[in-house]
């Protein structure tokens, strides 16, 4: 049975999807379509049949690829997933996991779940912080508990941590990380054609908000807003460089997101 030994577990928001596609087009390596089949974040018990259904569903097709992939960003933060991944996968999988400077990161989670009708119109950023896992963008931008979760049953040299910053800077570069992780070829033709940086966003006098002459409503974010978001952020943020090894220096003080106006 053709079973997934390789998952790109999150975070939303942070070019997963980008990275998907283009290891998707290696020969080295067979990506489940969709690419997220969010079968370890069920919320419901799984059987070993499940599992084989799941296996067969994803991963029939497969022929003699080295790295059968999914890419679930549910996985990394959801409770339950990493440990039913962990009963069911065999072996040692590889993980890879995108991360993004944590305020950008939810506004665009923000703004992702906003137009698709996920909060009220009128809802403001802090009024979903204490949401649950799945619609808080507090609670999906912070990374070290999860992360220090799959450390404490996987082995850290089973984890590539990538940050979005590089890959919208050097796409190339981003990608060859993965690449050389998993030991396969460097994949052609990169560019930044399909790097999703989210809505296109503008300052409107001391506002953040989308940019777009369509939208009546539009969400808008109070600099005050973002800078609490931001100090909230700072003590994850310490944990997270010690567990991935990653320079976040950069990630400390809040993004431009957008030109300032004149």
């Amino acid at each position: 049975m053709m079973a997934p030994n390789l998952f790109i577990l999150g975070a939303q928001k942070a070019g997963t999807t980008y990275l998907a596609k283009v290891l998707a087009d290696h020969p080295k390596v067979f990506f489940s379509d969709p690419k997220e089949t969010m079968f370890f974040s069920r919320k419901r018990e799984l059987t070993k049949a499940d599992y084989e259904d799941y296996c067969r569903e994803f991963f029939g097709a497969a022929s003699d690829q080295p790295w059968r992939a999914e890419g679930s960003t549910t996985y990394l933060q959801w409770q339950g997933a990493r440990d039913k991944l962990h009963s069911f996968v065999e072996g040692t999988p590889r993980f890879i996991v995108c991360l993004r400077q944590p305020v950008a990161k939810a506004v665009s989670f923000f703004i992702h779940n906003w137009r698709r009708d996920r909060y009220a119109p009128d809802a403001r950023l802090s009024d979903t912080l204490d949401f649950g896992v799945e619609l808080s963008p507090l609670h999906t931008s912070l990374y070290a508990n999860a992360i220090s979760r799959w450390l404490e049953i996987y082995p850290r040299e089973n984890f590539l941590f990538l940050k979005f910053d590089d890959l919208e800077r050097d796409p190339a570069t981003f990608v060859g990380k993965a690449t050389d992780f998993l030991g396969i070829s460097k994949a052609p033709n990169i560019t930044s054609d399909q790097v999703n940086a989210g809505f296109p966003l503008v300052w409107e006098g001391d506002v953040l908000t989308i940019r777009s002459s369509s939208m009546i409503n539009r969400p808008r974010f109070e600099p005050s807003e973002l800078e609490l978001l931001q100090a909230r952020f700072e003590p994850d943020l310490r944990k997270t460089e010690e567990l991935t090894g990653l320079d976040l220096s950069n990630w400390y003080t809040l993004p431009q997101f957008a030109p300032e106006t004149a």
